[in-house]
């Protein structure tokens, strides 16, 4: 039976946003559906000259294509639910890509007698007709209905309401089991929760649609911008947005929260053989607390022995939650107690991603107390 929290967090198909799912407290997990965006991955290099490509993308990704089911779930509790997109993946590949996913979910769910995860395909309006078309028929076939994702750009278009009352109909789209996702990508200080709320009430048949999702980003793309050495906070304007949005009188229908995490909304693609910096990207209740070293391969630079060091450096601050809040937050315990084993950029972002994940859904758990109880 699909099932839908009201926490919808978007992860790019990579091993430390699974793994980070995977790790969480089973009672944290439960209330989490997560929206999968496949990617292209990286090429196979020679681990003896990494300038020499020994499969390209397209070759890995029909590789590992065959195992994404049961990729899926292993981080996805039993008769859980999850959204999958295909739109970073290559224009020729895609329809492709998404029929094999659904083809093999279809079939894992026919074989087994153990309840798998419900996957919900994701669809934009201006998706091409093969996509379209596979995403559809599974949607019906299946039973578990489709995801309508609408960017930041179709939000703003006065058509908006035709568009997507035609591409229900033409889809021939039950309205109850089809959910739309607003996705307002890159969210700053210049968004304001008012407009976003003038927005959402356009949206057609608010009341009719099975889950009506908001979602955003507000992480930097790269660290960058911040001195080496330094530790930082960014704000959290995806949360700050939703926070204003639940007190906003002009809201019908109040929307499920949607992040990226601690990732940047837009994907720019697998980036090769980079010098990068260690850091560490922990989540606060209103703001990210960003701490960045150097290069890892820096010339006489301290490497991968960062990561310990800054470790030792977050356990002891106020906004640290303890080691047994999360195992992202175990890991960085551990990390600060023992600095023989550092870790490296795959497994911190793991650490980060958990953390962040339990720290939001805790949150939310709170909100909804709160709504319940009348306080402010």
């Amino acid at each position: 039976m699909v099932v839908i929290k009201n926490y919808v967090p978007v992860l790019r198909w990579k091993k430390a946003e699974r793994d980070a799912l995977a790790k969480l407290d089973p009672k944290v997990r439960e209330n989490i559906t997560p929206l999968f965006e496949l990617i292209m991955p990286a090429p196979k290099r020679d681990k003896g000259d990494y300038n020499k490509i020994l499969s390209d993308s397209r070759t890995v990704l029909q590789i590992n294509l065959p195992s994404t089911i049961e990729a899926l779930n292993k981080c996805c509790p039993i008769d859980s639910t999850a959204f999958v997109d295909v739109h970073l993946i290559d224009g020729e590949l895609r329809s492709a890509t998404l029929k094999q996913v659904l083809d093999d979910a279809l079939e894992s769910s026919s074989t087994t007698l153990i309840p798998v995860t419900h996957i919900i395909p994701v669809l934009s309006t201006d998706a091409d007709m093969a996509t379209r078309k596979v995403a559809v028929d599974y949607a019906v076939t299946s039973d578990n209905g489709l995801c309508i994702r609408i960017d930041r750009y179709s939000l703003d278009d006065e058509n908006l309401d035709q568009v997507v009352t035609a591409f229900v109909a033409h889809n021939k789209l039950d309205i109850s089991k089809t959910d739309l996702l607003i996705d307002l990508g890159v969210i700053d200080e210049n968004d304001d929760s008012n407009k976003v709320a003038e927005q959402l009430e356009r949206l057609p048949s608010i009341d009719r649609w099975r889950t009506v999702i908001l979602s955003g980003g507000a992480f930097p793309r790269d660290l960058s911008e911040f001195e080496k050495h330094s530790h930082n906070q960014v704000t959290r304007h995806d949360w700050r947005i939703w926070n204003e949005l639940r007190h906003n009188s002009k809201l019908s229908r109040f929307p499920y929260y949607s992040d990226y995490a601690i990732q940047h909304p837009i994907f720019y693609g697998q980036i090769a053989a980079t010098n990068t910096s260690a850091s560490v990207r922990y989540a606060d209740d209103s703001q990210w607390e960003v701490s960045r070293g150097e290069g890892l391969r820096n010339k006489d630079g301290a490497g991968h022995q960062q990561y310990p060091a800054l470790a030792q450096l977050i356990v002891g601050q106020k906004y640290f939650k303890g080691e047994s809040f999360s195992a992202g937050d175990k890991y960085i315990s551990e990390r600060a107690a023992d600095s023989s084993k550092t870790g490296n950029p795959t497994t911190w972002l793991k650490a980060g991603l958990n953390h962040h994940l339990t720290l939001t859904t805790k949150q939310l758990a709170t909100s909804d107390e709160t709504e319940e109880t009348g306080e402010q």
